[in-house]
């Protein structure tokens, strides 16, 4: 995630070209094409996935001050309707605009990316670990050791034992 300035308004609003420096994890900083009704217009982009929605900034390619600001409702935003273009693009589509999203920093963009989706999927912005993922498949065949275990020790059935296992596998 980037730092960038952000506009701040201690009335809580965010007026255009005024920036007052305040520190804000953005989850993507690069360019920004927004194309509506086939028009498309480039603006250094600021992003940040909120618990309740997105919020994008685009900002003027000369100075950095703040153009306009707004939110996207998650419930606006389908997973199907984000695409990886390019190594360094993800674009994604709105009912009433796409948005086409460029930087050269890989790890902020599949960060980005992974984070979105885990949201879009699953409620949450937590995404797990590849190394979490294959810790879980190990532990399949140790689960089915203990079980198999309590089988030989008589405390479950023979019964007991295959639904489990078969339990264990289709997970």
């Amino acid at each position: 995630m980037g730092k960038l300035g952000f506009l701040f308004n201690p009335e809580g609003n965010m007026p255009k070209g005024e920036i007052k420096s305040r520190d804000v994890e953005y989850d993507f900083l690069g360019l920004l094409t927004e194309s509506i009704d086939g028009n498309d217009n480039k603006f250094n982009g600021a992003i940040k996935l909120d618990e309740d929605s997105i919020y994008v900034e685009k900002r003027s390619r000369l100075n950095g001050k703040v153009k306009d600001a707004y939110t996207i409702d998650y419930d606006d935003v389908n997973e199907d309707d984000i695409q990886r273009v390019a190594d360094n693009k993800i674009q994604f589509a709105l009912a009433d605009r796409t948005l086409l999203l460029k930087t050269l920093d890989d790890d902020m963009l599949n960060s980005f990316e992974s984070r979105l989706i885990n949201k879009l999927t699953t409620g949450s912005f937590e995404v797990m670990e590849e190394t979490q993922a294959k810790q879980i498949i190990r532990d399949i065949p140790g689960e089915i050791r203990k079980y198999h275990e309590l089988l030989k020790d008589g405390i479950i059935t023979e019964e007991e034992f295959e639904n489990k296992k078969k339990e264990l596998l289709n997970s």
